[in-house]
This record gives structure tokens, sequence and C-alpha cells, in this order.
């Protein structure tokens, strides 16, 4: 139970900030809030952690100041109490000190290095128009078939549409097929979603024809070409975020590889193989 409290405090604190709506010179940032032992939390103090958190928290803040302040000074107090007992100094802490600050050091390089992998817009309009071949919409179309059982009575019912018979009606008395509840719909599709023999058939139809009868492994189908959508070109403003977000990760992948091989070329590195080797056989 107080471990949880514990917890709630401390995630209070440092998820959650007081927003103070102050203003003038620079000085009003060096103005205390509250002090602990005669150690004061300023306005700067807030406004610093204030400015990483996410608009939603910074709202929640302004309209409970006191509460957020207390959160801060809470946690301010349980961090000196934990430094009077040396918790610092307990190998355990010390060791996770040590791997978040190597952490939080790697990050900050990597976050440098990255910096340079700057993509330009000219950049951007380069590649669309080296690929421009690949943004192209393959062809769509929509269908709605009836499936039946037998021959005979896939010709009953394609003789009754060639009678002027309403497809989707015709498709929830006779079909088989789930699509029967949406009149025989089957949605749209791109080349290589439904089976070939149906497929097959969809694509020689032109939008508003009926097919012959086509049998496959389910039954006898009759299908009814309802729309067609051509290929198109995708605009470069349609892609151009996702352009923009593969050369970032390649040119940053880029930057950073560079990064490792050149370290690891000016630093003695030696793997021991076979203790490796022995040590993953166990």
């Amino acid at each position: 139970m107080a471990k949880n409290y514990m917890t709630k405090i401390l995630m209070a604190a440092l998820l959650l900030a007081p927003v103070f709506a102050f203003s003038g010179c620079g000085n009003a940032k060096s103005k205390s809030l509250a002090t602990i032992d005669g150690k004061a939390i300023t306005v700067g103090d807030l406004e610093k952690r204030v400015s990483k958190m996410p608009a939603y928290y910074k709202t929640l803040a302004s309209q409970r100041k006191k509460e957020f302040l207390d959160d801060m000074i809470n946690e301010q107090l349980i961090y000196k109490e934990a430094l009077r007992r040396g918790i610092n100094r307990e190998p355990e802490v010390k060791e996770l000190l040590d791997e978040a600050k190597r952490k939080i050091l790697i990050a900050r390089l990597m976050e440098t290095e990255v910096k340079k992998s700057a993509v330009t817009e000219d950049k951007i309009k380069e590649f669309y128009a080296m690929h421009k071949d690949d943004f192209v919409t393959p062809l769509k179309l929509r269908a709605s078939h009836i499936m039946v059982d037998t021959e005979a009575e896939a010709n009953e019912v394609l003789q009754k549409l060639k009678d002027g018979g309403d497809f989707a009606e015709l498709a929830k008395q006779y079909s088989k097929d789930p699509s029967k509840a949406r009149g025989g719909d089957l949605g749209y599709f791109i080349k290589g979603q439904l089976m070939p023999e149906i497929e097959d058939a969809c694509f020689k139809l032109q939008v508003g024809q009926l097919s012959d009868i086509i049998k496959t492994k389910f039954g006898y189908h009759i299908i009814k070409l309802t729309d067609r959508i051509e290929p198109r070109v995708v605009e470069l403003s349609e892609v151009r975020d996702a352009i923009e977000k593969e050369l970032k990760d390649k040119a940053q992948q880029r930057t950073l590889d560079d990064l490792v091989k050149n370290l690891r070329s000016k630093a003695r590195v030696k793997v021991n193989e076979k203790l490796l080797e022995a040590g993953t056989d166990k």
C-alpha cells in the first residue's frame, strides 16, 4: 500500500507540473514558489518541467496548481530522505543509476548524430521522380456474385437475371455464400485477392455486365461487375510524408552505422569466440 502511494506521488510529480500565468521579465523565473529547508522551488523550475509535458497535462495542472505544487514538494522531500538514508550508495541502486546515465548519454549522442541526417525538399522530390512507377495505384474492381450448389440452379438464376431480376434480391434468395446478406457484394479487390476462376472472369467484364456460369470447388457462380477504378499516379502531396520518413530512417541508419564503424576502427575490440560459443551451448 505504501509502495503504491509513493509511486503515485512520484509519478504525479514527474508527469504533472503546475502551470502558472507568470509574466514580466526574466527576474520572475527566479522567484520562489516554495522552500524546503531553505532550498527554493522557483518559477523557472516549474516552467522548465511544464515545457516538457504534453498539452493535456499542462491544461490539467493549470486547474490544480496547489495540488501539483504539493506533489513537487513531496517529491523533493522523499528524494532528500533517500539521500539521507544512503540509498544512492547501495550497490544495486548505483548499478541502476549508472545504467540510466549510460543510456541517457548514448541517447543524446545518437540524437546529436541523427540531426545531421536532414532531408531536404529537393531530396524528397528527387526520390518521387525516380520512383514514380512505384506510386501507381493498382486497378481495382468491385463485383457481386451468387453461388449455388448445382449447374441447374445456376442456369435458373442466370435466366432470372437476364429477364430483369434484381441481382441483390436474387443473391439473398439463392446464394449459399455469406455475401448473400450484402446482396452478393464482394467489395473492392485487386488482382491476386480472389479465387483465380472468379478473378479471371471479373477482369474480363465491363461494369454492369454479367458473367457466364463459373464452376469452382465451392459451387457454381454468377458474377456481376459493379465498379472499376483505373490505375492512377499518386500525387507527391499524398505520399510526401511517407517519403520523408523513409529517407530520414535510411539517412539516420547510415549515420549511426558510420558512427559505430568509425568508433570500432579506433578501438581495440577483442571477442573471445570460443568462450562465447561455449557459453551459448550451455
